[in-house]
């Protein structure tokens, strides 16, 4: 093969290459349908009770407003509230020794309507009944709505908002967590940086875990990133595992960073330190590409050069 035809070939060739990257990358998006209007607000999304007492009673309110255009009509109930599956899905349907505190609840008023624009003040009550064991005790106020909305009464939305509660019955108690895997993936094509864990609560209280990532460059030991200031803290429940990620969203597309994420539980931490390759797909390529092309134009040239030393011969 002369040199304007391997020139030649390897031109072609990646050229046909990147025509074949943007091909599978550069499709039209797919735009999920959008929801429709939510016409509830209930404000504070979650309420933390702290120590309950057996025998006590506790009181609170909470805010729902009409941020619809119609008036509607409502209604307020307790239900258990557990998290299903190891990404934390919510449910409340679960009843479980961690669930009777929406036995417990009660409220000054069960239902109500709203004007648009309009809020209502609710008072919600908890008596903890004696003889509660201790542990971890959470709930939902679940605040619902089943409206028509327009004149003819055929069209109807409904809408449901929950209200989380968690508590902690006082009494013998057990804060007790493992982490079953922590991950730093070695090699990324696409930004951004990401790190996870896995815990299991093997206790009878919610766990609070938190994640702090921190970023370095590969030769240095000055954080391009972290989020210790703002660590990401969510609560595993009890006979629960959670599996959980943090990620660097100002990942630049190309580089190789020292990478480290502590995972603190119960007064314990554990950390994984990985190197990290962030590196595109179509570089990747080119770079295979080049390096089969050099490999390529060696032994070609090594070809060439017996069939010299042979034609001399």
């Amino acid at each position: 093969m002369t040199k304007s035809h391997f020139k030649s070939f390897v031109a072609a060739f990646i050229a046909a290459i990147i025509i074949g990257i943007t091909g599978v990358f550069g499709g039209n998006p797919v735009y999920a349908d959008e929801q429709l209007p939510v016409h509830l607000l209930v404000s504070p999304a979650s309420h933390t009770l702290g120590q309950l007492e057996p025998g006590k009673s506790y009181e609170s309110t909470f805010i729902v407003k009409n941020i619809g255009t119609e008036k509607i009509s409502f209604n307020v109930y307790p239900a258990p509230y557990y998290e299903d599956g190891e990404n934390g899905d919510k449910t409340y349907d679960v009843m479980n020794n961690y669930t009777h505190l929406s036995e417990w609840i009660t409220f000054d008023i069960n239902e109500g309507t709203l004007e648009p624009n309009e809020t209502r003040k609710v008072t919600y009550r908890v008596k903890v009944p004696t003889g509660t064991a201790g542990g971890a005790q959470n709930a939902a106020i679940m605040v619902e709505s089943n409206d028509a909305i327009d004149e003819t009464k055929v069209v109807s939305a409904s809408s449901r908002i929950a209200l989380i509660l968690f508590s902690q019955v006082s009494g013998e108690t057990n804060a007790c967590g493992k982490i079953l895997d922590k991950n730093i993936p070695g090699l990324l094509l696409n930004p951004p940086i990401i790190a996870s864990g896995r815990v299991e609560n093997c206790g009878n209280v919610d766990l609070n875990v938190k994640y702090a990532m921190s970023v370095y460059p590969i030769f240095s030991d000055e954080e391009i990133y972290t989020n210790e200031e703002d660590p990401l803290v969510l609560a595993t429940l009890p006979e629960t595992r959670r599996f959980t990620s943090v990620d660097w969203e100002g990942t630049p597309s190309f580089g190789l960073f020292k990478v480290k994420l502590d995972i603190t539980y119960a007064g314990n931490t554990e950390t994984i330190e990985k190197i990290v390759l962030v590196c595109p797909l179509w570089l990747i390529v080119l770079i295979i590409v080049f390096v089969g092309a050099m490999v390529f134009w060696l032994v070609s040239k090594n070809r060439e050069r017996k069939n010299s030393k042979k034609v001399v011969e």
